[in-house]
């Protein structure tokens, strides 16, 4: 007799759960794509819905509360930034003996240049004054920083042995991100200045295990 799967999600969709699946996702999806469009400020349920192209009726079933819309867009929000990250930083690591310092940096500055990041940041201004949206930020952003750290731990995992690792991650994440939110304001020339600094000063951060460890004995080492 076949066993029964520990965890329900590996259980086998029906035609009806996946098609409520898809129509949440589209919800989803439409509320991100309406967020950049108008700002959030902005949008409404209605517009939402006409975005996805589905009945007030769907939009309750699935969300029966703006709070719970809002914050189920929050983390498929994040859940798209993250996988992209994955996804990319994946992809140019891909065989290399040491990781790509310089090449990762311009993979991330080009997430950050997204409207995905457009999206995040002016929700981010807007919960300062939406204690709604607040509330569904900070949980949001303390989760979607973890899961960035530990995907940044596993993709880059000899530059994760470094005694500067957690402070040169930070320095990253913080001076990416403060760049791409100048970025339709201040001169782009002081970004590109920043950015081949910030090259440079990976470089020196890590150079303990830069070119002295490789990633697959990192990997190994970070198993034991």
């Amino acid at each position: 007799m076949a066993q029964a799967p520990d965890n329900p999600d590996d259980l086998p969709k029906t035609w009806q759960q996946t098609k409520s699946q898809n129509t949440r996702r589209s919800i989803l999806d439409a509320a991100i794509r309406c967020f950049y469009e108008f700002g959030y400020n902005n949008t409404t349920t209605e517009k939402i819905a006409n975005e996805a192209r589905v009945s007030r009726g769907a939009m309750l079933h699935h969300f029966p509360s703006r709070a719970e819309l809002i914050k189920a867009s929050v983390r498929h929000l994040n859940e798209q930034r993250i996988a992209l990250y994955r996804r990319e930083e994946s992809d140019i690591q891909e065989g290399a003996e040491h990781s790509l310092v310089e090449e990762g940096i311009d993979a991330y500055w080009s997430q950050l240049n997204t409207p995905a990041f457009v999206v995040f940041h002016e929700l981010q201004v807007a919960a300062r004054t939406d204690p709604e949206l607040l509330e569904a930020m900070i949980p949001a952003i303390e989760e979607f920083d973890r899961l960035v750290l530990e995907a940044t731990r596993e993709l880059f995992p000899d530059l994760a042995m470094s005694e500067e690792f957690r402070r040169a991650n930070n320095l990253s994440q913080y001076l990416l991100e403060g760049l791409a939110v100048n970025r339709f304001t201040r001169d782009p020339a002081v970004a590109d200045e920043l950015l081949d600094w910030l090259k440079k000063e990976l470089r020196r951060s890590f150079q303990d295990v830069l070119t002295s460890l490789d990633r697959e004995s990192a990997k190994r080492r970070a198993g034991s």
